[in-house]
């Protein structure tokens, strides 16, 4: 008699929105493009509840020797990380970090842990599903709003 460990793998709908390429399975969050001009955003697949932890992120630590300073935002892809040593002050963060947009009412906040080098997105408040996601940049601003645009 043959017996089988392996799991049955769940079926996939395309119409199922968890289940599009931008997606991982069983997640409570995705991505998808906005519009040309805004770019991609972050999404609420469920409800979350305030002060839930919406995604726990490791990140990559990057010198500030590492970046041309040139007075702006370095590399665009990095964020200011207070680190634990010296020649760690930007962070790389992977998962969807990078992909949250600002918020002027942000319903996220990041949160950096320094000795886990990771980066957690919590809910500020409750969020409903098919809700963007968006954090307070706490910067100068170099886009224009889409109102601003009309």
């Amino acid at each position: 008699m043959t017996t089988s460990t392996a799991k049955k793998m769940p079926v996939w709908h395309k119409e199922d929105a968890a289940n599009t390429p931008q997606t991982i399975m069983g997640a409570k969050i995705a991505w998808r493009q906005i519009s040309e001009e805004k770019g991609r955003g972050v999404f609420a697949l469920v409800d979350i509840k305030e002060g839930q932890i919406i995604e726990t992120a490791p990140v990559i630590p990057v010198s500030k020797d590492s970046v041309v300073q040139n007075g702006e935002a370095p590399d665009g892809y990095l964020l200011e990380w207070d680190g634990n040593y010296e020649d760690e002050e930007y962070c790389m963060p992977l998962g969807y970090i990078m992909m949250y947009n600002h918020g002027d009412e942000p319903n996220i906040m990041l949160d950096q842990d320094y000795d886990a080098y990771t980066m957690k997105a919590i809910a500020l408040r409750d969020i409903q599903a098919g809700e963007e996601l968006c954090w307070d940049y706490a910067c100068e601003k170099w886009w224009e709003e889409e109102s601003e645009q009309a």
